[in-house]
C-alpha cells in the first residue's frame, strides 16, 4: 500500500514541490508588505522629525530644519561620496601595522567599551589579532566571554590577549571599580577608545543617579572614566603615544547649540533624536578639549562619526531603526560593520592621524579628517568645551 506522502504536501503526489510553489510567492508577498510596512515607518518618522525641529520652541534652540539638513545632509552626502577611500577594519591594521605582522602591537594595551558586540567587537579582533591586549569593558562579562569563546573558534587563537573587565556605563557607581580594576593589572594604556553608547529612546528614562540616559551612558560614564585614567594615560605617554578615540555620529553635526545649564536634558524638554545629537556634539567636544588640555601630555583625541551601520543601536525605537536601518532613504548611506569600525581603528593606529589632530582636526570619517558643521566646527563657539567641561566634571565629581 503506497504510504501518504509527508513531504508538506499530503497525499497529493509531489506534494512538497506543489507546497512549495504556492508558499514561495506568499513568502515573497510577506517580504514586500513588511519592507512597504516599513518604509512607511521611516517615513513617517524623518517627517514627525521635520515638524518638530520647525515648532517645538525648545527643540529648536538644540536642533533646527536648517541645522539638521546641513549636518545630516552635509555629513552624510560627503560621506556617501567619499566611502570608496573607507578601507575595511581588518585593511587599517594591516596598512598601519603591515599584512601579516601579527606581533606588530604586542605591548600595547587598549580599553574598548562596548567590545562584546558591533564596532566594539571588530575592533578588539583586528587589535588582537595584530598582538594588542584588550581590555574588554562590557555590561555583561558572561556576554563578553561567550562572544570571545566564538571569536576564537572562528579566528584561532589571537596573538593578543583579552581581559575582560565589567562596568555600567548607566550608572556611574561602576566607573571608579572599573578603572581601579584596571589598574590593579599594573598595565600601560596606549589606546582609549570609547565607543559604547545608546540611541533615542523614545521616552525619557532616568539613569541610577537620575540623569538623563543617553547623556548617563553616552557621555558622563565616558567623561568619567576619562578623567580617572588621565594620570595612566600620562604616565604612559611619557614613552609611547596614546590615542582617545571617541565615538560621535552625524547626529552630532545636526546640533545647533548645548546649554550646559539644562545638562542634563529635563524631562519636559525631551526629545530623542535632538538629545542624541546633543550627546554625540558632546563626544566631539570632549574629544576637542582633551586634545586642546592633554596633547602636550603625548596625547592625541579625536572623534569620529563610523557611519550608519546596523549594529542593533537604536532598537527601541522603531522609527528611528526603520529610517536608518531598513528605509530607502539612507539606503546610499549604511555601511557595514567592518567598514564602519575602520575609522576608529585609522585614528588609533595611523601615523598621519598625529600630526592632522596637532594641526586642528578633530572629527573623522572614512579613515580622513572632515570639517564638522554647526556646533561641533572648532572654535565656532569660543570656551563652549571648558564650561562644558566644568558641567560635566561638577556632576561626576561625587562618582569620583
Amino acid at each position: 500500500m503506497a504510504q501518504p506522502d509527508r513531504s508538506g504536501g499530503g497525499d497529493i503526489p509531489g506534494g512538497g514541490r506543489y507546497f512549495a510553489l504556492v508558499t514561495a510567492p506568499a513568502s515573497a508577498v510577506t517580504r514586500f508588505l513588511g519592507a512597504c510596512r516599513g518604509e512607511v515607518v521611516a517615513w513617517s518618522y524623518f517627517l514627525k522629525m521635520l515638524w518638530d525641529f520647525g515648532r517645538i520652541a525648545y527643540v529648536r534652540t538644540r536642533m533646527n530644519l536648517r541645522s539638521f539638513i546641513t549636518g545630516f545632509a552635509g555629513v552624510s552626502g560627503h560621506e556617501a561620496l567619499t566611502a570608496y577611500r573607507c578601507n575595511t577594519c581588518e585593511e587599517v591594521v594591516e596598512r598601519t601595522c603591515g599584512k601579516g605582522n601579527y606581533t606588530a602591537l604586542l605591548g600595547k594595551v587598549a580599553i574598548i567599551t562596548g567590545a562584546s558586540n558591533g564596532l566594539g567587537l571588530e575592533n578588539a579582533r583586528c587589535m588582537m589579532k595584530y598582538g594588542c591586549h584588550v581590555v574588554w569593558a562590557v555590561r555583561s562579562p558572561d556576554k563578553a566571554a561567550a562572544a570571545l569563546q566564538r571569536l576564537e573558534e572562528r579566528e584561532g587563537k589571537l596573538q593578543g590577549k583579552a581581559t575582560i573587565l565589567k562596568v555600567e556605563l548607566s550608572d556611574l557607581r561602576t566607573i571608579k571599580p572599573f578603572v581601579k580594576d584596571f589598574l590593579a593589572l599594573g598595565l600601560p594604556l596606549h589606546y582609549l577608545i570609547c565607543n559604547a553608547g545608546i540611541m533615542a529612546p523614545t521616552e525619557w528614562l532616568p539613569s541610577p543617579q537620575g540623569f538623563e540616559l543617553m547623556f548617563a551612558t553616552n557621555n558622563l560614564s565616558h567623561f568619567l572614566m576619562t578623567e580617572l585614567l588621565m594620570p595612566k594615560m600620562k604616565e604612559t605617554g611619557k614613552t609611547s603615544e596614546v590615542r582617545i578615540v571617541v565615538l560621535s555620529s552625524v547626529a552630532g553635526a545636526c546640533c545647533l547649540n548645548i546649554n550646559p545649564e539644562k545638562l542634563p536634558c529635563p524631562k519636559e524638554e525631551y526629545h530623542e533624536f535632538a538629545e542624541y545629537g546633543v550627546t554625540k556634539a558632546l563626544d566631539c567636544l570632549h574629544a576637542q578639549h582633551l586634545q586642546r588640555h592633554h596633547g602636550s601630555d603625548n596625547i592625541v583625541a579625536c572623534a569620529v562619526h563610523p557611519g550608519i551601520i546596523g549594529t542593533g543601536l537604536g532598537q527601541g525605537n522603531i522609527g528611528l531603526t526603520s529610517l536608518l536601518y531598513g528605509g530607502m532613504f539612507t539606503a546610499i548611506f549604511r555601511k557595514s560593520v567592518a567598514k564602519g569600525a575602520a575609522t576608529t581603528l585609522h585614528c588609533a593606529l595611523s601615523p598621519e592621524v598625529s600630526a592632522q589632530v596637532k594641526s586642528g582636526a578633530s572629527f573623522f570619517y572614512n579613515c580622513a579628517p572632515q570639517a564638522p558643521p554647526n556646533i561641533m566646527a572648532p572654535g565656532k563657539n569660543k570656551g563652549l568645551d571648558d564650561r562644558l567641561y566644568e558641567r560635566q566634571l561638577e556632576l561626576v565629581r561625587p562618582y569620583m
